[in-house]
């Protein structure tokens, strides 16, 4: 199995109309993602395949959007990146909120009120794709020294 560079964490309602064209920049750039619908297919284990991207990754671009809020494997996949987040003490998530505002991002996750975030409006996928891709050369140059 790959190690992923990075892991989008997303609303499947999300896919169409923002994710897949995001996603399609990030690994433009030559950037290795774990991306559903690249990484899972038909008749595999989702909980396997999902914990081996969320444990692999070395970051993670969360799209926060309303249809975020409250689902199943969203919840459990920002559950796992900020147990990381915090046994690590590293820089693992990017949050891009798309088509909600802060006050709904802090309301629903509190515990990331601190974090930076990106507005999707204020941004093209291609400017988001690049800077993801500078967070995550600085990542690897740390490491690396």
């Amino acid at each position: 199995m790959n190690e992923y560079s990075v892991f989008v964490s997303h609303s499947s309602e999300d896919k169409i109309e923002y994710v897949k064209d995001l996603v399609e920049e990030i690994k433009s750039l030559g950037v290795s993602v774990f991306y559903d619908e690249d990484v899972i297919t038909w008749g595999d284990n989702l909980k396997e395949k999902i914990d081996f991207g969320l444990q692999s990754c070395q970051l993670a671009v969360i799209i926060i959007s309303p249809s975020y809020f409250g689902r199943e494997w969203t919840e459990y996949e920002l559950k796992i990146l900020l147990e990381r987040q915090d046994t690590e003490n590293c820089k693992l998530i990017l949050p891009i909120l798309y088509k909600t505002s802060k006050e709904e991002f802090v309301k629903h996750y509190p515990s990331l009120k601190n974090i930076l975030f990106k507005h999707a409006k204020s941004q093209s996928k291609k400017d988001l794709a690049l800077d993801l891709k500078k967070e995550l050369d600085k990542k690897m140059l740390k490491k690396a020294g």
